[in-house]
């Protein structure tokens, strides 16, 4: 106890304590995630799966014409969907190749964790665009029940062709997937809250003791 006392009557020793904790807690969540996906691969429940675009339910998209190596779909109104209603196994990533003959504009995908939920923007990713046309959405390490893939977003009036190539979606591209010290290298919105977070839970603590010195009298 008095070790501790003594460690943290030192200057900068609280904003430290919790940067450090802050490290070690991302460290631990580094190593349980690449222990999940490890066994995930050894079930065979985390291996790439190709769909066609066809396989998705078409939601206010019609196909206007299909051969070998790609599938064209055009919209019928401003909120396009492709829907995918009992997933199945683990689905960390969710890509596509496709070009459009207007802007895209926002492309998100909605998913929802248990039957009867209904989408909301609180379960939502939006794409990253890959280059030539590919989109890649991430998810969340959490169960899956229905995915909705919002491919663009018209402007009201205007419909916009899509021609997928090769008319397919691939769930879990390897190319995608996190593997060896990626696991521990945060993107950059980790790296924000690794900085902001522990800095303010720092600052927080500081004042409730210096409000409890205050309260209690102590010097």
């Amino acid at each position: 106890m008095s070790k501790l006392k003594c460690w943290f009557s030192r200057r900068g020793a609280l904003p430290l304590t919790c940067y450090l904790a802050a490290g070690l807690l991302w460290l631990a969540s580094a190593l349980v995630f690449c222990a999940q996906d490890a066994l995930a691969y050894a079930r065979g429940s985390l291996s790439e799966r190709t769909m066609n675009v066809t396989d998705w339910q078409l939601v206010a998209l019609d196909v206007t014409a299909q051969q070998p190596g790609s599938i064209t779909l055009c919209t019928q109104n401003n909120d396009p969907q492709l829907l995918w209603d009992g997933v199945q196994g683990a689905v960390r990533t969710v890509t596509y190749t496709v070009e459009m003959d207007d802007l895209a504009r926002e492309v998100c995908l909605y998913y929802t964790t248990r039957p009867g939920e209904d989408y909301s923007a609180d379960r939502r990713v939006f794409a990253t665009d890959l280059g030539g046309g590919r989109y890649l959405f991430q998810l969340p390490r959490t169960t899956l029940h229905a995915l909705r893939i919002d491919p663009c977003s018209p402007v009201e009036g205007y419909n916009v062709t899509m021609t997928f190539t090769p008319g397919e979606i691939v769930l879990n591209a390897p190319d995608t997937l996190p593997s060896g010290l990626a696991y521990f290298v945060p993107s950059w919105y980790q790296l924000f809250c690794l900085v902001l977070y522990p800095g303010l839970l720092a600052a927080a603590l500081s004042w409730l003791c210096a409000v409890a010195k205050r309260i209690f009298g102590k010097p």
